[in-house]
């Protein structure tokens, strides 16, 4: 298991998300009291949201869920397509954060060749038990409509679930959250899990922008290349994930290897071709 610390960007998050309340600050006696730890202070209520990687793990598909529609649905269900799988975790009604790994995740979305419901598929679940039907349903076509795209249809679902069930999924991941209550909100990482056809965990993406190009290589990787063209899988072969810039990056070795033997297969064949040209003309 590999951990990956998101905590200084949950933090920008809760510190916009806390604006109006520090708008109404009062004046103490000798100056304004101080309403944030310094710079380089980790405030407490993150000290535990984090996100401790468990690739290769199984996700729990039996977990329980309600969709935007209202249906009971198993997480499970969402693997029977052969289909490789985002899951993302946030609230509805988060002030920031939440939106903006969502619009993220739709605009990367809207640059791919792929579509959810044809080439994979997305879940949404929300991390607060409090949440309805209705405000998934409400989030959903609002997430949808500033990606401008129709084309969407039944890949992208958006789901409630029950406080134990949402905690399992969340456990499986390493996705490490809790309630504040001085703020009313929820302290949680900014992340993206990519999962296989089979329920296993294959990626995990941070932040609240993701490059069409590293999303698209988790998606073939996570379904070994049974996702997209041949091209694709040529790309899939020539990259590998970078655990510490948390990008595909260029497998360069892999590249001048096969490159290489490429170019003597390329070199031999114009030799015999022109050997044979010119035996021919002898002949």
């Amino acid at each position: 298991m590999k951990r990956s610390s998101t905590r200084w960007l949950v933090a920008a998050g809760l510190i916009l998300a806390a604006i109006p309340s520090l708008a109404g600050a009062q004046r103490a006696p000798g100056g304004l009291r101080e309403l944030s730890p310094p710079a380089n202070v980790l405030p407490k209520q993150l000290e535990t949201v984090d996100v401790e990687e468990h690739l290769g793990e199984m996700l729990p598909l039996d977990v329980k869920l309600k969709d935007h529609t209202g249906k009971d649905v198993l997480l499970g269900d969402y693997f029977q397509s052969g289909r490789p799988v985002i899951v993302n975790l946030v609230y509805y009604g988060c002030p920031m954060l939440c939106g903006l790994v969502l619009n993220g995740v739709a605009k990367t979305i809207g640059e791919l060749q792929y579509l959810p419901g044809k080439e994979f598929e997305v879940v949404t679940v929300s991390i607060d038990p409090k949440e309805t039907t209705d405000l998934a349903a409400k989030k959903r076509d609002t997430i949808l409509e500033l990606a401008n795209r129709t084309d969407f249809g039944t890949g992208w679902n958006f789901h409630t679930a029950e406080e134990g069930e949402v905690q399992r999924l969340a456990d499986a991941l390493g996705f490490k959250y809790h309630w504040v209550e001085k703020e009313q909100t929820w302290a949680h990482p900014a992340a993206i899990f990519v999962a296989s056809p089979e329920g296993k965990i294959s990626r995990y993406l941070y932040g609240i922008e993701f490059p069409a190009s590293n999303l698209k290589l988790a998606l073939l990787d996570a379904s070994k290349g049974k996702v997209g063209s041949t091209i694709d899988k040529l790309l899939l072969f020539c990259y590998h994930f970078d655990d510490d810039s948390k990008e595909y990056v260029l497998f360069a070795q892999r590249l001048m290897r096969y490159g290489g033997a490429l170019t003597l297969v390329c070199l031999g064949a114009f030799l015999f071709i022109n050997w044979r040209r010119s035996s021919l003309r002898k002949s």
